[in-house]
């Protein structure tokens, strides 16, 4: 496989952001790779995106990060255009205690944030036009505003929770898929499937090594999730349940209610109570 930098370009000196139009009439994109961080964003259509040695599906919404010297390319389905934003940047830009290590990853933005994520990549394109000498220093901002975004809503891959040792590979997969899909409607017999054990094997392992039972866990990283969607949308309490993967807004109120000791509502009003 060969690799070839960027546009010939090992780095660069300040934030380049465009927004493009592709489709199967693009012409052909080689492999390749460069020295700097690249954030590519689908506004809308659908294409594939090969990262690594993985091909990932992206359709409106999804992203993905690329850290300098990941080999990297897109590509187009016959009569899909594709609208979508490109954000390159040098290392020095990243807050490390944001984005930890910021390896590379793709993301999918989730519907209760589109508005807020395409506004603020509104916001950067309309900085490139050069709108007055402090266009440079908003694009900054805006930049470390969009990776606070991807942080503050488990878009980055944050650390799941490290299990044990290499003997719990398995279950540790598990729960990294979990972590990962939550908002899909998940079972024990797909999860089991995921760390290539039985149903009724993976179900006694999880709880003898999480400490928390299939069901449980899953619950856990949905109401962590609906917590911060609660404290940073305007979002109806029956929006946020439906976002985190609960099917019924009310089941969802009573599990929040047990949990938490209040309903979505009143934690919402006042989050400070313990």
């Amino acid at each position: 496989m060969t690799a070839f930098t960027c546009r010939g370009r090992s780095d660069i000196d300040k934030i380049i952001i465009y927004k493009g139009l592709r489709g199967d009439n693009t012409p052909l994109q080689p492999d390749h790779y460069h020295g700097f961080y690249e954030i590519f964003c689908l506004l809308s259509g659908k294409c594939r995106f090969l990262l690594r040695d993985q091909v990932h599906e992206l359709e409106k919404g999804d992203l993905v990060f690329i850290s300098p010297g990941e080999v990297h390319y897109s590509r187009y389905y016959p009569g899909i255009n594709c609208e979508m934003v490109d954000i390159l940047f040098k290392k020095s830009l990243l807050y490390k205690d944001v984005v930890g290590d910021a390896t590379s990853f793709m993301g999918s933005i989730p519907s209760l944030y589109l508005e807020e994520y395409f506004d603020l990549l509104s916001r950067m394109l309309s900085e490139t036009t050069g709108l007055d000498e402090y266009s440079a220093d908003f694009t900054t901002c805006y930049l470390q505003q969009l990776l606070l975004f991807l942080a503050r809503h488990s878009i980055m891959h944050q650390p799941e929770p490290e299990l044990i040792n290499v003997r719990d590979a398995d279950i540790q997969q598990a729960t990294r898929y979990i972590y990962r899909n939550f908002r899909r409607p998940l079972t024990l017999e797909n999860v089991a499937e995921v760390a290539s054990l039985s149903p009724t094997y993976f179900s006694k392992k999880f709880k003898l090594v999480t400490g928390m039972g299939f069901k449980e866990y899953l619950n856990y990283v949905r109401l962590k999730h609906a917590q911060t969607a609660l404290l940073t949308t305007g979002n109806t309490i029956t929006d946020i349940a439906l976002e985190c993967g609960f099917n019924d807004s009310n089941y969802f109120k009573d599990l929040f209610r047990k949990v938490y000791g209040r309903s979505p509502r009143e934690y919402r009003k006042n989050p400070e109570i313990s």
